[in-house]
């Protein structure tokens, strides 16, 4: 009978399986997702392909669940035992460990700004989704790396990169339209229960009432140059006051200024809710990969039931079994000003924990 949930490893063209342990960790706000297969091997000596740096294609049965290279390999010598640890991280991994090239662009969209970034460290698969108007200036400093100078320049236009697991670096906002991907229950008669674990948590520590953004625009040819650009966001539902102001340095325009503060704004908000649950195997109960972006409900009997962004998920397998650890936050609160489908308001004193008061 196939195993629809084994690892395999694809390096340098060369397919191999049965490693008898494993974790693959991939998250939407961390780059470089992180890989590491190990296994016991008869003999020291590994054939010359294998090294650092040989590409690699990891899949869960059939599923491909990441791509990118070999970072490190270790090999431990016991007195009983030889084993092999291979680790590595998805393509992200050579925009974050190395510097971008260094220019200044003007009136350039974010598909010319990301291929002038990424391709000269070999990154030919893009897909960029995105409209609005050119960014008047994107600036590249000593010593930035290309994630860095990437991150920037798809933030100004509300959007986030990542890579998919086929290697393509994509550029994009979420979509809130899209159904749920999964549901998870933890009922106390046990009858629909899927989840080994919940762990909630709240932490104010990231969370404000409001923020203001001051900034300055850079003058050109047609426009004049601004030097005090402010704009604010709050919570309406805040219960406490914790302002925050910050200087964004270049912003092209009072609106943009805005779009900040109310992105920071719901950073904040969504950084304040953390929910972290544990399953058993790496699939849905549809039997698809779990995969961050994912849309999953959750009940969880007298504690909460919420539709989330699966942001972060871990796949691991040893001798304690097969499990996926998923990182649940709240839906619609990552780029509500480019996604599809935004949010409802809350209105107060509602108990719905997935709806939120921002203006």
């Amino acid at each position: 009978m196939r195993d629809n949930d084994a690892i395999s490893l694809t390096i340098a063209g060369r397919l191999h399986r049965d490693w008898t342990r494993w974790s693959i960790d991939s998250d939407l706000f961390t780059p470089a997702d992180a890989w590491q297969v190990g296994l016991g091997i008869p003999a020291a000596k590994l054939p010359e392909w294998l090294r650092p740096w040989a590409p690699v294609e990891v899949r869960i049965g059939d599923a491909l669940a990441l791509t990118g290279r070999i970072d490190a390999i270790r090999r431990t010598i016991r007195k009983d035992a030889l084993e092999l640890t291979l680790s590595g991280r998805d393509g992200a991994a050579v925009l974050l460990d190395c510097s971008a090239p260094i220019k200044t662009q003007r009136d350039v969209t974010v598909e010319e700004v990301c291929a002038s970034m990424v391709r000269p460290l070999g990154v030919d698969r893009i897909d960029v989704r995105a409209g609005g108007a050119p960014l008047k200036k994107v600036s590249v400093e000593p010593g930035m790396t290309a994630w860095e100078a990437l991150e920037r320049a798809a933030g100004a236009s509300g959007l986030w990169p990542w890579f998919a697991p086929d290697g393509t670096l994509r550029v994009a906002a979420p979509d809130y339209s899209r159904p749920a991907d999964a549901e998870l229950v933890c009922a106390f008669d046990g009858a629909r229960n899927n989840v080994l674990s919940v762990e909630y948590e709240t932490d104010i520590s990231r969370r404000y009432s409001e923020v203001t953004v001051l900034g300055q625009s850079v003058g050109t040819e047609d426009d004049e140059a601004h030097n005090a650009i402010s704009a604010r966001a709050w919570d309406a539902l805040a219960w406490f006051s914790r302002p925050l102001v910050r200087d964004e340095g270049h912003v092209d325009s009072i609106a943009m200024a805005k779009t900040r503060a109310k992105k920071i704004l719901s950073d904040s908000v969504f950084e304040y809710r953390t929910i972290t649950v544990e399953v058993h195997g790496h699939r849905t109960d549809s039997g698809a990969l779990w995969e961050p972006g994912m849309h999953v409900r959750l009940r969880v009997e007298g504690l909460c039931e919420t539709d989330n962004l699966l942001a972060r998920r871990t796949l691991r397998a040893g001798r304690e079994g097969r499990t996926t650890t998923l990182t649940l936050k709240p839906w619609g609160l990552w780029l509500p000003d480019t996604a599809r489908a935004p949010k409802k308001r809350k209105k107060r004193g509602s108990d719905d924990d997935d709806e939120w008061g921002l203006d």
